[in-house]
């Protein structure tokens, strides 16, 4: 794991009328790492994947993201395609899939809409418009094999398994060429078989792939087989950061979300 900083958040408070969601939260996250944001429902988890991504504008503070391709940019203010073509992409709770669309035609949009094709080029299928193609085209069948789904390439969406769902997401996510992809409960509605197929997946992203992770999961095996680093969110602010251990062993994280000891350690 590289020591050079990816994201830093700085004392970021965001409010909704008179509900604040995040309140005061800083953290930071190294290239190459794969660090977990975790807490009970209502913590404020998905506030600050929004606020990352620019989906979201916090009243106070500041976000910034050190990409690769450009100088550092502050995002607070910035727009979500902005933020997307510096290399961030993400998932969601919900599948935010096409369903009626094939398994290829649905990572093949995430790479087209990276290259930048546009409207005009679409319908003008000049040549430009035809290399965009072929290459989306290639990064698709390159992004299903990676994932295990080039066999189901052909298949309507919606006929998937939800495991397999999770994994077309990712895939799609990985069609945009990101440094850092965050997945919002990647795990949610999945069987036991299915976890351990998204926990080597997601392992394979930063190892295979180059690309940092960033999680949000309930699943706490899934969590501290993964995660080098956590940080814990109760009430929209954070209680604790550390390695799993010490999160398993940290009292505060243990009452607030974890349960017992026992608990903690599943």
């Amino acid at each position: 794991m590289s020591d050079d900083l990816l994201i830093s958040v700085e004392n970021v408070t965001l409010r909704f009328g008179g509900v604040v969601s995040l309140r005061d939260v800083s953290l930071e996250m190294r290239r190459g790492e794969i660090l977990a944001v975790i807490g009970p429902n209502g913590a404020g988890k998905t506030s600050l994947f929004n606020s990352i991504t620019g989906v979201y504008q916090p009243q106070e503070g500041s976000i910034t993201y050190f990409s690769s391709k450009a100088p550092p940019l502050k995002v607070i203010g910035k727009k979500t395609y902005r933020i997307a073509q510096l290399g961030v992409s993400r998932t969601f709770q919900a599948s935010r899939l096409f369903s009626a669309l094939t398994v290829f035609e649905n990572v093949k949009i995430g790479a087209e809409d990276h290259g930048g094709i546009g409207i005009a080029g679409a319908l003008v299928k000049g040549p430009r418009t035809r290399r965009g193609e072929h290459a989306s085209d290639r990064v698709a069948i390159s992004q299903l094999e990676f994932v295990g789904l080039m066999n189901e390439a052909g298949t309507v969406a919606s006929q998937l398994s939800y495991g397999a769902r999770r994994r077309l997401e990712i895939a799609r996510a990985l069609a945009t060429g990101p440094e850092l992809i965050l997945l919002d409960e990647p795990a949610a509605g999945t069987n036991p078989s299915e976890k351990l197929e998204l926990t080597n997946l997601i392992r394979r992203v930063r190892d295979e792939r180059g690309v940092s992770v960033l999680l949000i999961e309930h699943d706490m095996k899934l969590v501290m087989a993964l995660a080098e680093r956590l940080y814990v969110l109760n009430f929209g602010s954070v209680i604790a950061e550390g390695t799993p251990q010490e999160i398993r062993e940290n009292q505060v994280v243990v009452d607030a979300y974890l349960g017992t000891h026992d608990q903690a350690s599943a």
